[in-house]
């Protein structure tokens, strides 16, 4: 779809990264004007879902609320300011929502980081899942190099690979 707001054709996937920071999920391509909300429920992410499940959204995503609450999941999307100042316990709920998810914007940074993604020509538009799926394969392999890298005492999750595949949420290779 064109976007008139980035003069260019736009495309937009759903991308769930686990706790860890790997994309285990990617839908398929989207024109840039589906809704967040439509994407999530036809994409069969919410069939995943098991009960117990939290997930982290932002603002685009309210309407799936009912769709996890009947899965029993947990939906946190950050509060809202309807007054000029955020109340004291408001903010405490931001910091935390927001230490999580600065995982997630850091796994989005390194599936940008692909140069491909930058200008895809109109003629590889029938390959950009494919293409997509190629990004998040190298972001998810340039984030295990990173984290092997560090010393053994301050790896956060050692065995995060292991862990992972015991819940069924591989990462996305």
């Amino acid at each position: 779809m064109y976007s008139n707001y980035k003069s260019r054709f736009t495309v937009k996937y759903l991308i769930v990264i686990t706790p860890d920071g790997f994309v285990c999920k990617l839908s398929k391509g989207y024109g840039g004007r589906a809704t967040d909300s439509f994407i999530t429920n036809d994409c069969g992410l919410l069939s995943c879902i098991e009960p117990g499940d939290t997930v982290l959204a932002d603002k685009g995503f309210p309407q799936i609320k009912s769709e996890l609450l009947k899965r029993n999941a947990l939906l946190v999307i950050p509060p809202f300011a309807f007054d000029p100042q955020f109340t004291n316990s408001e903010i405490d709920e931001t910091y935390k929502i927001a230490s999580v998810r600065i995982h997630v914007e850091r796994a989005i940074q390194r599936i940008k980081l692909c140069n491909i993604l930058k200008f895809i020509p109109i003629t590889l538009l029938p390959h950009i899942d494919a293409i997509m799926h190629m990004c998040c394969v190298i972001a998810n392999s340039n984030h295990l190099l990173k984290i092997l890298k560090r010393p053994i005492k301050k790896l956060k999750f050692p065995g995060i690979l292991r862990r992972a595949a015991v819940k069924g949420r591989t990462p996305y290779v």
